[in-house]
């Protein structure tokens, strides 16, 4: 039987020797979702998953197997003309918007579910609620952008924060 996940979160912190906040940094997520993990009140994402087991197996290669098991890997594709796995040159990244944190990478291989539900506890978390107190929230918000025929980058451009003044000049509008 595998070993409980929170169980190996706890282990790899210690193993890294860092705190809850530390470890939110290098899996990409914040000290709230961390408890929420080692509490068994949530579960990583599977590109959580991978970011710790690369950040542990340098330190500990059988604890990062461990993790391995909750969150495994595609297999590289293999090429019809050799046989053998072929390596596609990894597409540039997407430039994030401006004012907006750069999100973390995912794996092509996501559900689109998954996707969705990492949507709806964005939402949760930004607004100290349950995904499951929020997701109606979220539903009538992205029916009603679809229904007037917005663009994500239109709702998004639109509630990000305006960037700060620059020194020296007065703010906009006064």
């Amino acid at each position: 039987m595998a070993t409980p996940l929170s169980l190996l979160l706890t282990l790899s912190r210690e193993a890294l020797h860092l705190t809850q906040l530390e470890l939110a940094h290098v899996i990409g997520s914040s000290l709230r979702t961390v408890q929420r993990y080692e509490a068994r009140r949530a579960r990583p994402h599977a590109w959580e998953l991978h970011k710790l087991a690369d950040a542990v197996r340098p330190h500990d290669a059988d604890l990062a197997s461990q993790i391995d098991v909750w969150a495994p890997r595609p297999a590289p594709p293999v090429s019809p003309v050799t046989g053998s796995t072929a390596v596609e040159p990894a597409a540039p990244p997407a430039l994030p918007a401006p004012s907006l944190p750069a999100a973390p990478p995912l794996p092509p291989t996501v559900p689109a579910g998954v996707l969705v539900d990492s949507v709806v506890c964005a939402a949760a978390e930004a607004m100290s609620l349950s995904p499951q107190a929020i997701r109606p929230a979220v539903l009538a918000a992205f029916a009603r952008a679809r229904d007037a025929g917005l663009t994500m980058d239109l709702v998004v451009g639109v509630l990000a924060p305006p960037p700060p003044p620059e020194k020296g000049k007065p703010p906009r509008g006064k």
